[in-house]
Order: structure tokens, then C-alpha cells, then sequence
């Protein structure tokens, strides 16, 4: 792609933004909640204990990079835990049917 120095410029800040970050973070959660229903049915008990288990994941397997973006940005674990619990309360609603 031919991007311009104002595009590459806008991509590199948007890398370091806490939207970004979250929206990584409740990317992943999305793919975990498609691959392993049977972990997060808003049914179960243990859901809950499932999706903070599943932000303390991703939390401690932080590379050095993002660890330091992270304190830049004022980013904490109870953020990755409530993008991860907002992310449920979206993928619940939009799998409604399915999830019954």
C-alpha cells in the first residue's frame, strides 16, 4: 500500500492509543468466546471467574513493548478485565440465539 506521510503518521498514534488497546483486547476476547462456548454461556456460573481469568492472560503474556505502552498509557489490569467483561455483554447480544 502507498500510504502518505499524514496516513503513516495517524497509523503510528493510533497504535499507541488506549481505543487501540482495548479494542485488541476485546478483538482476542471475541475469538475466545466464538472458539470455546462452552466456557463463556452467560448460563454458567464460572463464566464470570472464565473472563477475568482470560484478561489476567492476556495481562501476564504482555511483551516488554506493550508492557511499557501500557504504563504510558495508564493502562491497568482491571481495564483488560472490564474491555473483556464489555466485550461478553456485545458478543452475548449479538449471539443471543445461539447462546440458548
Amino acid at each position: 500500500m502507498n500510504y502518505t506521510w499524514r496516513t503513516k503518521c495517524y497509523l503510528a498514534m493510533s497504535k499507541n492509543s488506549k481505543e487501540y488497546v482495548k479494542n485488541n483486547i476485546q478483538e482476542l476476547a471475541i475469538g475466545n468466546y466464538l472458539s470455546y462456548p462452552e466456557d463463556y454461556s452467560p448460563a454458567r456460573q464460572e463464566t464470570e471467574v472464565n473472563i477475568q481469568s482470560l484478561a489476567k492472560g492476556y495481562w501476564d503474556v504482555r511483551d516488554v513493548k506493550e508492557i511499557q505502552r501500557d504504563e504510558k498509557l495508564g493502562i491497568n489490569l482491571e481495564d483488560y478485565i472490564s474491555w473483556t467483561k464489555e466485550a461478553f455483554r456485545a458478543f452475548v447480544q449479538q449471539h443471543a440465539d445461539s447462546l440458548n
